[in-house]
Parts: structure tokens; sequence; C-alpha cells
């Protein structure tokens, strides 16, 4: 649990995105106290700051919005890169510091512009992830697609959807080494397992029935996955219906090919596999696979790389959960009169397909919502918000990819 005296800085907890982090104590800087922040590239900033003599702890704001309060030493440096950034856009930094009796001995602020964005938005898992290859030139249809596509997605095209909302998308969180390390309790599935892991003051789970949550740890390499996740802020306590770590630069799913395990996604993919990211609709190209959701799922059969279903029909041509599905790679994309955004979206299920991960209540694919970042990217990235219709893509035009049933 947190230091009592930091729980008691008085500074509105409003939510923002935090990448890593790490105090240096003894580190000089040019002026003790001096708060300096420099743009990384398009999406992050490093800031710095010293603490002068009588500093017990500090809250770190942007935008007057908590990025993290955390218990600090007086000559500690704190370097702490703050993420999630949107191109092009003037931030404004604060770090308030307190001493043992609450009192306010440092305030400082500083601002930076991001520069425009000159590289491709980078993509969580390694090279060599299912969710990072692109389908074969020459990829063939499995035996059974027409009858898959005609029971598991035909039937729910008018109420496909972009889930970018804060009640059903797929928030993502960054760690960093001055975060609170929490045990992460347990209430339904793989309780045995415990979980401690380094989780910023600004991390918010999803607001919808499963309270989806990922955070990342940049300086691990690992990725904490919470279903039914929740914080309790009077006792400063995470819990989660299920809670898993895995390799944030890894396969991309809870466990290894043709092993069976569960996961935070009903299909054991590492939970942010998959999810669109309102940069990557900016930059025009999407690169990876998508997340599927479809309410017609296959019971017992799990396709690679799916680890684990919560499929429900015995009908054969329902598609199983770790499906890959394609739309045709000769549709004209570029001729239909759909907004930009949905291009890209189509051109990545041209290129990379999507992966059945769940059974939903709509046809839907996966994407962040705006409620860790602090701000509306998808408004920026020209997304309507509240998951957008999908229905006009061709969903007749898809093909389930050869079934690899585990």
């Amino acid at each position: 649990m947190r230091d009592s005296i930091v729980n008691r800085i008085v500074i509105p907890v409003v939510c923002v995105a935090v990448i890593a982090a790490g105090i240096r104590p003894g580190t000089a800087a040019a002026t003790t106290g001096a708060l300096a922040v420099t743009a990384t590239n398009s999406w992050s900033a490093t800031v710095q700051w010293t603490a002068p003599p009588q500093v017990t702890a500090l809250r770190l704001l942007r935008n007057g919005r908590l990025l993290d309060m955390v218990p600090f030493e007086s000559g500690g440096t704190l370097v702490y890169t703050d993420s999630l950034l949107w191109p092009s856009t003037t931030y404004a930094y604060e770090v308030v510091a307190v001493n043992g009796d609450n009192q306010v001995v440092a305030d400082d602020s500083a601002s930076i512009t991001t520069p425009a964005q000159d590289r491709a938005f980078p993509t969580l898992y390694a090279a060599t992830s299912f969710w990072n290859q692109p389908i074969a030139a020459n990829a063939t249809a499995d035996p059974n697609s027409s009858a898959m596509v005609s029971a598991s997605i035909a039937p729910y095209t008018g109420s496909a959807n972009f889930t970018n909302s804060n009640e059903w998308g797929k928030p993502l969180a960054y760690a960093n080494t001055v975060s609170e390390l929490y045990g992460v309790g347990c209430t339904l599935y793989d309780c045995a397992t415990s979980v401690s892991f380094t989780i910023p003051r600004y991390a918010t789970p999803t607001l919808g029935a499963d309270h989806h949550l990922t955070v990342v740890d940049p300086n691990s390499g690992r990725e904490l996955d919470m279903f039914q996740a929740n914080y309790n802020l009077a006792t400063d306590t995470w819990t989660a219906g299920s809670r898993y770590v895995t390799d944030a630069g890894g396969w991309g799913a809870q466990c290894a090919w043709r092993q069976r395990c569960h996961g935070a996604v009903a299909a054991g993919f590492a939970a942010f596999g998959g999810v669109v990211r309102p940069e990557e609709i900016a930059q025009g190209h999407i690169d990876h696979a998508l997340f599927l959701a479809t309410p017609y799922t296959r019971e017992i059969d799990i396709a690679c790389p799916a680890t684990n279903t919560d499929g429900w029909v015995s009908d054969p041509n329902a598609l199983p959960e770790g499906a890959q599905i394609q739309l045709d790679p000769s549709f004209n994309v570029d001729a239909q009169a759909w907004p930009s955004w949905e291009k890209v979206i189509a051109r990545a299920l041209q290129y990379y397909g999507a992966y059945l991960g769940d059974t939903g209540g709509s046809l839907s694919l996966a994407a962040e919502p705006n409620l860790d970042r602090g701000y509306d990217g998808w408004s920026l990235a020209g997304v309507p918000n509240g998951a957008p219709s999908l229905a006009n893509l061709p969903w007749a035009s898809f093909r389930v990819l050869p079934l690899q049933l585990c």
C-alpha cells in the first residue's frame, strides 16, 4: 500500500498515461528542484526533476491530470517517460512535492511540444509473433470457409462495429519503476498463482462488464493482462477476476503453440493482441492482425494459435476461437466511398487478417479506448467514438484461412 503521506496530497485525480520511470538517488541536476522535459519522439516525453531538501512524496501531472504519486527522497532524481502523447501537441507538466507534514515544498512546471511523427508507430509483441505476420500471398481458404462465414459472420454484419468505446475497448497503461508494486488479488480463475505487478496511478479498466486492462512494464518487458479488474481507492488495492503476466515482446499468447491455458481474453491471447490504436489510423496503416469477436463461436474446438475458448455452440460450421479470417485481397478498397479510417482497417484485414478471440454480443474488431489517455485520440485520428459501425465492410467477401485445430 502507498505511503499515507502520498495519499494525503490534495490534487484532483484524473486519468492519464505513463510509461517507464526511475529514481536515481544522488544524481546531480543543473538546478535542484528544477523540472526539465524533453520530447523523446512524437508519442513520448522524458521528465527529469531533482528533489530539494525535506521532500518525502510527489505527484507528477500532465495538463493538470495525475500521472502518478510516489514516495520520494530529498536529493533523488526522478527520470520519467510519459507516453501515449499525440504528435505536434504541447503538453504542460507539473511536479508537486511535499514534506512529512504534507506541506508543499516544491511546485515546478515545464512544457514541451511533441514533434511530427517520423516513423511507424510501434507495435507490441515479437516480429515473429502471429499478430505481426502478414498473410502469405498464396494463402488459400479452409475447405469449410463459406459455411463458417455464413454461420458466424454473415448473420451479424448489421451489428458490426469498431469497439473503441470506454465501455468495451481494450485499454493500455504503462508501468514505471516508481509506481506502486501491487499484489493483484484474484476472484475467479487461476487464483492459485500469485501475481505482483507495478501499476501506475492513472490506470483504469474499461467501464463495461469485462473491465479489461493491460499494463505493460517496459523496464522488465512484461505485460499484465486483467479481466474484471478493479482498483479500490479506499484500500489502495487491485483485484481481478483473472490476471496473467506474459511477455510484451513475445509470442502473443499466454502459452506456446498447441498448449492449452487460460488468459484475460477468452482465446488465451495476450490481452492487447490485435487491438487497433488511434496512431495507427492516423498514420494510414495498421501493422498487425486484428482481434475479432462474434456471437456465434464453436464449443470445445480450438484453432491454433488460441490456447482456450469460451465457444458455446456445437455447430461444426461455427468459427472456433483462434480462427483467422481475411478480407478478399482482390477487393478494391480504394474504390469504396468509405471514410479513410475504414479503408485503413480494411487494408489491414486484407494484409494481416483478424483472429477470433472472444464470444461477443456483436461482430466487432477491438480498439484501444480513450479511457487511459487523458484526451480524445480517436477524434484526432478522424474516427467517431462510441463503437462506430463497420456494417458497410464487405463481410460476404471474407474467407477463413485453413484451420489448425489444437
